[in-house]
C-alpha cells in the first residue's frame, strides 16, 4: 500500500508542472518548418546530434524538475556547470516550433562521477559537454530535448572543439547507453534508455559546422535518439 501511495505522491511533490504535449511523436523535424539541425555559433553551428524523445517519461523532459532532465543527466555522468556559472556566450537554435532562434536552456558538463566539483574539473581540463534546447514552441510543442553534444579542449585552448569532437562527443553519450540501459540514481529514480540511430537530419561533412582554425570538423550525419523511461525505485518498500 505504501509503495502504491508513493508512486503517485512523490512525483507530485518533486516534479514541476509540464504543459500539455503530444505523446504521438518523438519530435517534430525542424527542417520541415524553417528550423535547423545546427545551432548558431560564431556564424556557423554545432550539430544537434542527440534528441531525447517526447515519448520519454514526461519528468525526464522537464529541465526544472528535481526528478527531471538534470537528474537523468547525472545518471549518465553529467551535471550542471561548475557552481552553476556559465561564462561563455549562449548559443541559440531554431527548432521550427514557432519561436525562432532561442538560446540554450542549459549547458551540461561531464562530471567524472565526482559530485559538485566534477564539472569544475571538466571546465579546466576539457571533456564532454552539451547544450540543451527544448522543442516547446506553439507551432511544434513536442517537448523533446535537442542536445548539441561535443568534446572540447581544456580552458587554455578556449574550450575549442577537438578534431572529430562532435561525433566523439555523441559516441561518449551512446557508449554510456547500450540499449537498453538501466541506471539507478538518487531521488529514487530508475531509468531505462533505448537508443535509435537517425539519418537524414544532419548533412554528412563539415559544411556549416563550427570549428577553430582552417581545418573543418566533419560529422557522420547520425543523430542518436534516446527514449527514456523513468520509474520510482523503492526496493525497501516492495
Amino acid at each position: 500500500m505504501l509503495s502504491f501511495f508513493l508512486s503517485f505522491f512523490l512525483p507530485a511533490v518533486f516534479a514541476s508542472p509540464i504543459s500539455c504535449r503530444s505523446a504521438d511523436v518523438d519530435f517534430y523535424n525542424p527542417l520541415l518548418s524553417g528550423g535547423s539541425m545546427l545551432d548558431k555559433s560564431a556564424g556557423l553551428g554545432e550539430p544537434l546530434n542527440v534528441i531525447i524523445s517526447a515519448k520519454s517519461t514526461s519528468t525526464v523532459l522537464d529541465i526544472n524538475s528535481p526528478l527531471g532532465a538534470i537528474n537523468y543527466f547525472r545518471a549518465i555522468g553529467f551535471s550542471i556547470e561548475c557552481f552553476g556559472q556559465h561564462l561563455g556566450t549562449p548559443q541559440s537554435a531554431n527548432l521550427g516550433d514557432g519561436r525562432g532562434d532561442v538560446n540554450e536552456t542549459a549547458v551540461i558538463r561531464q562530471d567524472f562521477n565526482i559530485p559538485i566539483l566534477g564539472t569544475c574539473i571538466e571546465s579546466l581540463t576539457g571533456g564532454n559537454h552539451f547544450r540543451v534546447f527544448p522543442q516547446t514552441g506553439p507551432a511544434a510543442n513536442s517537448g523533446a530535448l535537442f542536445l548539441a553534444v561535443s568534446k572540447e579542449e581544456d580552458l587554455s585552448e578556449s574550450h575549442n572543439i577537438i578534431p572529430d569532437g562532435y561525433d566523439i562527443g555523441r559516441f561518449v553519450i551512446n557508449h554510456s547507453l547500450p540499449p537498453p540501459l538501466e541506471n539507478t540514481v538518487t531521488w529514487v529514480q530508475k531509468y531505462v534508455t533505448e537508443v535509435t540511430n537517425l539519418t537524414g537530419l544532419l548533412q554528412v561533412g563539415s559544411e556549416g559546422i563550427n570549428h577553430c582554425g582552417s581545418v573543418g570538423i566533419a560529422i557522420d550525419g547520425v543523430v542518436k535518439m534516446l527514449t527514456v523511461t523513468a520509474t520510482l525505485d523503492l526496493p525497501f518498500f516492495e
